[in-house]
């Protein structure tokens, strides 16, 4: 496993090719098909769970986030499917099935699919998102 690690984000990336295999949830989590409406979108959610402390979701990304920042919630995605660039402010970031990121609070960011399908993410927000916390940004020149 190689380990990149940035000044406030930290990249953790599993070997080329590496397919994530399954999700594990203790609790029984149903994760629906995409329906073709969105499979149209550039951005599809699946809410999977929720806690005082986290919630977790599901991503279909066809196309791209605009770039954010999230201001009290610390973000973690694995990329279940497909390839994806994470854009940070002084980089960008190339990351495939397997590959795991972290994203503290106030980290400037946005994902941009570069797969034909789109890719399937699975993201948990800690403390539990409540979809406000989102603060647009100008992209990084």
């Amino acid at each position: 496993m190689r380990w990149l690690l940035g000044a406030s984000v930290l990249v953790l990336c599993g070997c080329a090719n590496q397919q994530v295999s399954q999700m594990v949830y203790s609790q029984p989590v149903a994760i629906k098909a995409w329906t073709q409406a969105q499979k149209q979108q550039p951005i599809a959610l699946q809410h999977l769970s929720r806690s005082a402390h986290s919630s977790s979701h599901y991503i279909l990304l066809n196309g791209a986030e605009q770039p954010h920042y999230h201001d009290n919630h610390d973000l973690s995605v694995t990329l279940i499917k497909g390839e994806s660039v994470i854009h940070f402010e002084d980089r960008a970031v190339t990351v495939k099935a397997g590959d795991v990121v972290f994203i503290p609070k106030g980290t400037y960011h946005w994902a941009e699919n570069t797969s034909e399908e789109g890719c399937e993410i699975h993201a948990v927000f800690s403390p539990a998102f409540d979809g406000k916390d989102k603060r647009l940004a100008l992209p990084a020149r």
